[in-house]
């Protein structure tokens, strides 16, 4: 079963956010999540990797179809 994933929710951004706005959330949750900075941790590298290719994911879905008209998308 595909489950929705909306990447509003995800970058906690508003539906008016602007591509700036999105630019900010994505540099920074990519300094949180970054697979470099675990590790020492195999479990918490695992979970930074997946975390990041999603993060990566809306970041470039934002992208291409600017905030205001995107729409979550299954996968």
């Amino acid at each position: 079963m595909k489950k929705i994933v909306d990447y509003r929710k995800l970058l906690n951004v508003s539906e008016a956010a602007e591509l700036s706005e999105l630019k900010t959330v994505y540099r920074s949750m990519m300094k949180t999540w970054h697979p470099d900075k675990f590790i020492n941790d195999a479990d918490s590298k695992l979970e930074a990797e997946e975390k990041s290719k999603t993060i990566i994911e809306a970041y470039h879905f934002f992208g291409k179809h600017r905030a205001g008209n995107a729409q979550p998308i299954f996968r």
